[in-house]
Order: structure tokens, then sequence, then C-alpha cells
């Protein structure tokens, strides 16, 4: 299948110069019709029943068959009669590579040898259904040759159709080179411009770079007389998230700020990222107020994504260029300046073990009214075991976030009671570490880390996650141990085996000594007795 056209390859205005001077010098029509019979060239517009009804005429297939034509030759020309009119054409084909594009048609003419009466053109006409008189009249203005002229004329016209098939096969040649120049242009312009963005772009977030910040100030320290206004950034739990969750979830939430950034920026406003967890944002004929407008919408939007596991947040400090007291750079120092002072407010604002717990909650991984039932009576056995207020308040804590590590089990994951499989009930059974080093990575829990790491020890050795057993396992362990096992069975759930409360008393009591410390038994179900009464 030709993938070119007749058009492609040649200069339509310039052969159809050629077309009209060859028919004025042979005296003989001339067109160049495609394979569908439509006319690309002709050689002038005549009226007639005759040329009406000719030009309707379908284009004869030619006897050559392409496959056995040598490379860049046209095919052979065909001479017709045709009786039904009483004249004769001949076709001449134009190919290109062994592909037809486009057939001339030279003719039509009426040859001496095969001259037929005014009576036979009468009843060709009658045949038509036209007009007698006129169709005789017609066919007389078509040039009477002789076929001796007129194989003459056809071969003439096949050298040239054969140096027309030619210079399109070069044409061709020419028009595949300037197309493959355009593509390796298009690549090489395509190359640069990724070059360009590297050379300015950061690879992550697709903000500008330090580079092009710097270029920026450079740029705008010398225009004193506009109005700017100059942003610090900086992406808040960066670290914290790289250390729990990984560098590929750090990734994620640097590319989340920098989106919100980006689509509340002006068009004009360079927003760049300056590495690590640094923003920056410049912002040419802009007032303070808008600046602070735009850092208070991107908290805003910041504290509506929920789609990571940690809060998403950035701290932000604007502040205006007064060019005649400062540099660029000594205003840009002032916001970021005030960016410390907010990223300090930040951290005393967000809680970010409550919010992981929140996420836990929302993904169904933790039930709240366990946890917190779990916490209250984590105190309250503490306390009666004669604890100290602030040490059965450790306990408790404790006892709340225990589980937080199964933040870390994938988005998918979903408890499913008894029916869990190997890989989820090893992946359970691991969130334990990750809730002792999320637990050293908090100020308020850090402490409480290696409680949360025993929580899950059974007295005999058979528990996880390093089957500590007995006076090995932290007191404080074996209490959250026997009090969240006690509230989590007893708490009606779909998913997992539910028991009464007797029913889970007498559990506890066949399990002392195996599961659970057999001193403590004992004392919890007095304890739960009292709370009875």
């Amino acid at each position: 299948m030709a993938t070119f056209s007749f058009s492609d390859l040649y200069n339509i205005d310039s052969l159809q110069g050629l077309v009209t001077s060859l028919t004025a010098a042979l005296g003989i029509g001339i067109g160049i019709r495609d394979q569908e019979g439509k006319y690309l060239l002709r050689n002038g517009s005549n009226a007639g029943i005759c040329h009406d009804l000719l030009e309707k005429s379908p284009v004869a297939d030619l006897p050559d068959d392409p496959a056995s034509a040598p490379a860049r030759r046209t095919f052979s020309p065909c001479i017709r009669f045709c009786p039904a009119f009483g004249l004769t054409d001949a076709l001449i084909p134009i190919g290109v590579d062994n592909v037809l594009i486009a057939v001339m048609q030279v003719g039509w003419v009426r040859l001496s040898e095969d001259n037929i009466s005014d009576e036979e053109y009468r009843t060709i006409a009658r045949a038509l259904q036209v007009d007698e008189d006129l169709y005789l009249e017609e066919a007389h203005t078509f040039p009477l040759i002789s076929r001796e002229h007129f194989d003459n004329i056809v071969n003439a016209l096949s050298l040239i159709m054969e140096q027309l098939s030619l210079l399109g096969h070069k044409n061709l040649y020419l028009k595949s080179v300037i197309s493959s120049l355009e593509s390796q242009e298009f690549l090489h312009q395509q190359e640069k411009n990724i070059l360009a963005d590297l050379a300015e772009k950061d690879s992550m977030t697709g903000l500008y770079n330090r580079r092009k910040f710097e270029e920026a100030v450079t740029l705008y320290s010398r225009l004193k007389t506009r109005k700017i206004c100059m942003i610090s950034g900086d992406a808040n739990f960066l670290k914290l998230t790289n250390d729990i969750f990984g560098h590929e979830s750090g990734d994620l939430l640097l590319q989340a700020i920098a989106k919100i950034m980006n689509d509340l920026a002006k068009s004009d406003w360079l927003v760049a990222r300056c590495g690590g967890d640094e923003f920056r944002v410049i912002l040419p004929d802009t007032t303070l107020e808008t600046a602070l407008d735009y850092c208070r919408r991107v908290a805003r939007d910041c504290r509506r994504d929920k789609s990571l596991t940690l809060p998403l947040s950035i701290a932000l400090g604007a502040a205006e260029w007064d060019s005649e007291k400062e540099s660029l750079q000594d205003c840009f120092s002032r916001a970021d300046a005030k960016m410390y002072q907010n990223k300090t407010a930040l951290k005393h604002e967000l809680r970010i073990p409550n919010y992981i717990m929140e996420r836990l909650y929302d993904r169904q991984i933790l039930v709240r009214e366990v946890v917190e039932n779990t916490a209250r009576i984590a105190l309250e056995f503490a306390l009666y075991l004669n604890f100290s207020e602030e040490h059965a308040q450790e306990v408790s804590l404790a006892a709340h976030y225990q589980d937080i590590g199964m933040a870390k089990l994938p988005e998918s994951f979903v408890i499913r009671g008894q029916s869990r499989t190997e890989e989820e009930t090893s992946q359970i059974h691991l969130h334990v570490t990750h809730s002792y080093t999320m637990a050293r990575q908090f100020d308020e829990l850090y402490k409480l880390a290696d409680i949360i790491h025993c929580s899950h020890e059974n007295w005999n050795g058979t528990g996880y996650p390093v089957a500590l057993k007995e006076e090995h396992i932290p007191m404080e362990s074996r209490i959250i141990h026997l009090t969240s096992d006690y509230v989590r069975l007893t708490h009606r759930s779909a998913t997992a085996k539910y028991y009464t409360k007797e029913a889970m008393k007498q559990k506890l009591v066949q399990d002392s000594g195996s599961i659970y410390d057999p001193k403590l038994v004992p004392a919890f179900l007095e304890y739960l007795r009292t709370q009875a009464e």
C-alpha cells in the first residue's frame, strides 16, 4: 500500500502547464486521473454530451503485474477502442517504486482505420439515449488520426511519463530524507528541551531547582522598582516519613506538597524545590497580603490531603522586599526566619501518633473502641496493682499505641480475623517491631518503646517478636498483653472470634502460665470482679 499520493511528489501547477502545452502541441486531449478515475490534471473544460459521458468512463486495469515490474519503472501503456462510443484512448500508468499512483489518459480520438459511419454514430446515440444530431456533431470534433500517428503520440508520452516516474522516485527519496532530518531535528529539540529542563527543573517534583531560583534572585535583584515577595518553605516530617515508611513514601510527600504549591501559584511566580525538604517561592508584583494568603491556602490544602499515612504539612514564612534598605537575599532570610517560627508552632500543634492512629481507624485496621477501652482498663488495672499514677499512665499510653506499627501494612491490607493467610500473619507479627521503631521517633513514646516491643510476648516464650518468656518480659508488657486480649476478644466483631466476658475469664484461667503471667491472671479477675460490684 502506498503511503504517499501524486500530489505529495509533484508540483501540480507545473504539471498542469505541461499537460496544457502537450495538449496544444499534439492536438489531442490529455488528462491525469487517479486509480478511482478522479481527474488530478486535465487539458481544460470541454462541454457537451460526448465529453460528459466519456469523463465518466472507468480507468481500465493495466496488463502488467506491479510486482514483476523493474524498480522505478512504469507499467506498459494500454490502448483501448470503445465500441460503445466509437472512439479510442490510451492509458499510460505513472508508477513510483512499483506503486501505481496515477494514470495519464490520452484521447479520445477517431482512428482512421476504425472510423465508423455517421449512421453508426446515430445508432450509438440512440443506445445512449441522447440527441442523435448533437451527438454526431460533437463526435466529429474529436481528432481523426491514423493508428501509427496515435502510437507515436502514446510512445512519446510514455517516455515522458517514465521520466516523470523517475522524478517521482527522486522526490520520494528526498521526501524521506527530509522527513528523517525533520525527525532527527525533532528528537534533537526534544533532547535539548529535556536537558534544559534537567538544568533548571527538579526531577522529582517538576518544580524549578536551586540553580534556577538563584538565577531568578540575581535577575530580580536588579529590579528595585518592582514589588516582590519571598516565601520560604520547609516540608514537615520528611525525615520521619523516610525513617518509618521509606524514601519512596518521602518522595510521595514531597511530590504532593509540590503539586499543591504549584497549582495554587500564579503563572509568573517561580516555585522551586531547593533540595531536601526546602521549598522557595519568588512572587513578583505581589503584596505581602497576597503572599500570606497563598501560604494559608497551601496549608489548607495540605491539611485536606489524607492520602499519606503522616499528615501533609509544610511550614511557610513570607516577607516583602524593602529594596531601599536590604538585598533580595536579606528579604529571603526574613522569610526563612518566619518559616522556622511557624515550624516550631506546627510541631506542637500536630500530634503525629494520634494522626497515625486516626488513619488506622479510617482504614479499619484498628477499632477505636477497642484501643480506648484497652488503654483505660490497662490504666485502672495498673492502679489496682498499686502502680503510681505516673507509672500507670505510662502503661496506659503504651497500651494505646502498641499497634501503631500497623500503619506500615499495605494500603490494600484488610484484617480478616481467623482467615488470615500465612503471609498476612507474618506481616501482622512484624508490626510489633514497626511499633517499636516508630515509638522511638516520638518524644512522648520514646521511653515506652521497649514496653510496646514486648507487648505481644507469651509467658511460655511462644510469642513474638523475639520469644521472650516469663520474668524477662517487662511487667508493663504483661499487663498490656492481658488487658488487650480481654478487651479485643470480648468485643463483638464480624472478622474475629468473640467470647462472652464469662467465657473469656475461663480462657484467661486456661491460658494462665502459658500465654499470660500466672500471677497476674487472678489479680486481673479480682479487678474485674471489683469493677462489676
